[in-house]
């Protein structure tokens, strides 16, 4: 996607796109079946059951069909155009839950809900490929030659995926192996709602990465105050999500979920922070990934899941689920402060009062009419806690009209000018 986004506007840059989109569809579908090979053959050697080895070779296409479809989403993110994905994702979600559904209507079981997805996923890959069609793109043929070099270059990303799939799901678990059912279910319905609100994250950043990275290419002088006005946004949306939910926690828990759920306060209280960080961890990630630091970036990954990994393995099993809470948000928060450290130079002279400090005394202040108006009902609660936050927000000159502008121009595609992207 980086390298896509980079080429665009250079010379016999479609070419080289081209070529390097033959490369990586030949070689993901190459891994895929080497990767497919393998699990039938441990299922075989650990002699697991005919009904499952039946169904991993059914999936086994499933592989081999997203690595197309894999690459082609890449390809279409680095010419911006998340909204050809986006329509491809949403008929694979419609394609999948109507069949899935007849599936299981009909009493096809498991097997018919694998066939379900495989077509689903089929769908998914056709229109992705014929919308890289539609830019004008097309798959030159590759050279195996290239292919060490490109997985060398893949290796800081494998390290990055891994680590973090890895401090996301160790602490969980580890909950289960010394702490039972009980403690791992409310973990993780405090934990799922961190990541459920870290989706809207997520969105933004997967929307900037490619065009800040062409920004990166054409007019790198112009990032900074870029940066600035996207990290103030991220940090808008996710400090009052996290001063709420401390506040509020003793009703939102039960309203969620039910009132056996009432030990997961505690924890929701605790590990709701760790939304600020995870929006500024993931953002700053892609700042330096767009330098192409991302050997610097898995050093980063690395470092902050080992501690949550030796940290847990200590604390989880004498304290329990509180602990892995706590380990969560200090896991972000020096993640944070490894990118912080990193892009020091960038980031130097900053307006870190608006970015940071007036957000967050307005969101304070915000949770502070969420207490006084506690015994009212949840959502009347939150809809006024809310507009109580964006009038400060608006009063303590964080947003006004060139926000509004700023939207408009990202909702265009437009760059920003650097003179706009200063006042924030």
């Amino acid at each position: 996607m980086r390298e896509v986004a980079r080429l665009r506007d250079t010379e016999h840059g479609a070419e080289r796109i081209q070529r390097l989109y033959g490369d990586v569809l030949m070689m993901r579908i190459v891994l895929s079946m080497i990767g497919v090979s393998c699990m039938l053959l441990a299922a075989w050697a650990t002699d697991r059951p005919l009904v499952m080895i039946t169904a991993l070779a059914m999936n086994a296409l499933g592989m081999v069909l997203y690595g197309i479809q894999g690459t082609s989403e890449s390809l279409l993110a680095g010419h911006e155009r998340l909204d050809l994905t986006a329509g491809a994702k949403v008929l694979y979600q419609l394609t999948f839950v109507i069949l899935g559904g007849l599936a299981l209507w009909f009493g096809l079981g498991y097997y018919g809900l694998i066939g379900a997805t495989l077509i689903a996923i089929t769908l998914l890959t056709t229109v992705c490929w014929f919308a890289v069609m539609r830019i004008g793109v097309s798959p030159l043929r590759g050279f195996v030659q290239n292919w060490p070099t490109l997985l060398r270059a893949s290796i800081p990303f494998g390290i990055i995926g891994f680590t973090l799939g890895l401090s996301y799901k160790f602490d969980s678990v580890l909950l289960n192996i010394f702490r039972g059912d009980a403690e791992t279910g409310y973990y993780n319905a405090a934990y799922n709602l961190v990541f459920s609100t870290a989706i809207l994250s997520n969105v933004i950043n997967t929307a900037l990465y490619p065009s800040l990275t062409r920004q990166a290419a054409i007019a790198p002088q112009t990032l900074p105050p870029i940066y600035a006005r996207a990290l103030g946004y991220l940090l808008i949306m996710a400090l009052p999500i996290a001063v709420g939910a401390s506040v509020l926690a003793e009703q939102i828990v039960p309203f969620l979920f039910t009132e056996a759920y009432l030990p997961a306060i505690p924890a929701l209280k605790i590990v709701i922070w760790a939304v600020p960080l995870m929006f500024v961890s993931e953002f700053l990630g892609y700042v330096v990934l767009i330098a192409g630091q991302e050997r610097r970036v898995a050093r980063a990954v690395l470092i902050s899941t080992g501690l949550n990994v030796a940290l847990n393995l200590l604390l989880v099993p004498l304290i329990g689920f509180l602990a892995a809470a706590v380990m969560t948000v200090v896991t972000e928060l020096v993640l944070v402060a490894q990118y912080g450290w990193m892009l020091r130079p960038e980031f130097r002279g900053l307006d870190w009062g608006r970015i940071l400090v007036r957000p967050l005394l307005a969101a304070a202040l915000m949770g502070a009419v969420a207490f006084a108006l506690y015994d009212v009902p949840l959502l009347l609660n939150v809809s006024l806690s809310g507009l109580v936050y964006v009038i400060l927000l608006m009063l303590f000159g964080v947003i006004g009209i060139a926000e509004w502008r700023f939207v408009r121009d990202m909702r265009r595609g437009a760059a920003v000018p650097e003179q706009e992207g200063a006042s924030l």
